[in-house]
């Protein structure tokens, strides 16, 4: 990526936020996040259409990249909002560039095919004294909280997040083990009891390779689907969102494709659905951890494809049945 032509996807940037977060509890350094929200997006959009809204989008994030370090990192978190992650940032010098930031907006207009548009931007501010490093999704939650906060007192402000919304754990004080031969004795019988009792976690232990690697499958879309910025409607939104809280999944990415229309709409139409019928069979796809989850839809000029990439906690990853599990194992040898 070449600043400030351009800038991370929201996988990626979920994925750089991810590795700086394990490196700042590793080596202890200090970590700024934000979050950047554009005031008058909808306006934006429902006036000029959504396509001028990305562009000032896009453009708002040329400018806050060009103010940044070469090893700091900026990305699309949504459709209106963009992630910063700031590495090697104290504090008070986080509070410093989020200003500097919110300022190199509001002080001209956004230069877009020809026009100048007035815009400004809300921040959310967390740093490494913030959070701790094991609550990344809740940090994100948190930060969204705040942005939402700064864009409902007026916005073109910066908003801290609290320190109270993320309390440190504590390691539990070592205690000496005592009766050595007890405690062995309870645990073989532990793993008697786990075996009659639950076979699928005796089968646990070959399945570390998928709880500890939590990457991402690119999902299989067909070869005419164009990626889009086209967002789906809320019909199927909610859909895909009932059927994630329905299997109790973490979504970690979201990818929109769309087939256009042509003479040969019917028959594609068909084709197209009979490939969403085979890929994912029921509406969803099990690959080791990774669930992906599909709809289509019929928008103007063509049809819509909206696939979900999921990833099933590990608890209930293991609590599985015994029998998946060693089918699983099978499949490995």
């Amino acid at each position: 990526m070449v600043r400030p032509t351009a800038i991370w996807n929201r996988d990626s940037i979920l994925e750089l936020l991810a590795r700086e977060f394990a490196r700042s509890a590793r080596e202890g350094g200090s970590l700024c996040v934000m979050l950047v929200g554009i005031d008058q997006f909808k306006t934006i959009s429902s006036q000029q259409g959504s396509s001028q809204g990305d562009l000032v989008l896009g453009e708002i994030a040329k400018r806050l990249s060009g103010l940044m370090r070469p090893y700091d990192h900026i990305g699309r978190y949504s459709t209106e909002q963009l992630l910063i992650v700031a590495t090697n940032c104290k504090p008070e010098n986080g509070v410093a560039l989020a200003e500097k930031l919110r300022e190199s907006v509001a002080q001209s207009p956004i230069e877009v095919a020809g026009a100048g548009i007035r815009a400004t931007i809300s921040l959310a501010l967390a740093t490494s004294g913030d959070f701790s490093t094991d609550k990344q999704e809740e940090l994100l939650r948190e930060l969204e909280k705040a942005q939402y906060k700064a864009e409902g007192n007026g916005g073109n402000r910066v908003e801290p997040v609290s320190h109270a919304s993320f309390p440190r754990r504590t390691r539990p004080q070592r205690r000496r083990i005592r009766g050595s031969l007890v405690l062995a004795g309870a645990l073989a019988a532990a793993i008697v009891v786990l075996f009659l009792a639950a076979p699928s976690w005796t089968c646990a232990p070959f399945l570390l390779g998928d709880i500890f690697d939590t990457s991402e499958l690119p999902p299989p879309l067909p070869a005419n689907c164009v990626p889009t910025s086209e967002a789906p409607s809320e019909a199927t939104l909610r859909s895909l969102e009932s059927q994630r809280e329905a299997h109790g999944l973490v979504l970690r990415g979201k990818v929109t494709c769309k087939i256009s229309s042509s003479l040969g709409a019917r028959s594609n139409r068909g084709r197209d659905q009979q490939w969403l019928g085979n890929i994912y069979i029921g509406g969803t796809l099990q690959y080791h951890r990774q669930v992906l989850i599909a709809a289509s839809e019929d928008t103007p000029g063509g049809t819509l494809i909206t696939v979900e990439l999921c990833l099933m906690p590990w608890w209930k990853y293991i609590d599985q049945s015994g029998g998946h599990c060693w089918e699983q194992v099978e499949f490995w040898k």
